[in-house]
């Protein structure tokens, strides 16, 4: 039996990465909000702005301060940058469900099925390799952004369909 190797891209964009990640934002988000839990539709902008290296680099450029607004306008100085984020988010979707399960199933996150909200749990997972810092960052601060906007809003900045 013969395996193939592992693709670049699919060594970096992993059901097991982006469940971390996935927490990351969520335990941002959960700080922000005081506890209140994310939507579950909102993860599924994250994994496409963190893996996507130009919005990641707008991302790491942006102070957390500075919030969603100031993020979204520098990506629409390179209106495509903004306007890929809802093909991307499409092409996405099975990873990150894959994320969202292996996260619950590895008890960094529960699902609500009455509200629809993925509450990231107090876990401790392995610290992510150095290499990893930007996405790990990037995750936070979309945490926090996403936290002190309603849903809409965010969708609606980012040119983004729930």
């Amino acid at each position: 039996m013969t395996t193939t190797p592992l693709s670049t891209v699919a060594l970096v964009q992993n059901p097991a990465l982006g469940a971390m990640l996935l927490w990351r934002f969520g335990k941002s988000y959960q700080q922000e909000r005081l506890v209140e839990a994310a939507q579950l539709h909102s993860f599924f902008v994250v994994l496409p702005l963190l893996y996507h290296a130009p919005t990641l680099d707008r991302i790491r450029s942006t102070y957390e301060s500075s919030g969603l607004s100031q993020f979204t306008k520098k990506l629409g100085e390179e209106r495509e940058l903004l306007i890929a984020v809802q093909e991307r988010a499409l092409k996405m979707r099975e990873l990150t469900l894959s994320s969202v399960g292996a996260a619950i199933s590895s008890g960094l996150m529960n699902l609500s099925y009455d509200t629809g909200r993925l509450r990231s749990n107090e876990a401790r997972p392995p610290k992510p390799p150095e290499r990893l810092k930007y996405h790990v960052a990037g995750a936070d601060k979309l945490g926090r952004w996403f936290g002190r906007l309603s849903l809409d809003q965010a969708f609606a900045l980012l040119w983004v369909e729930p």
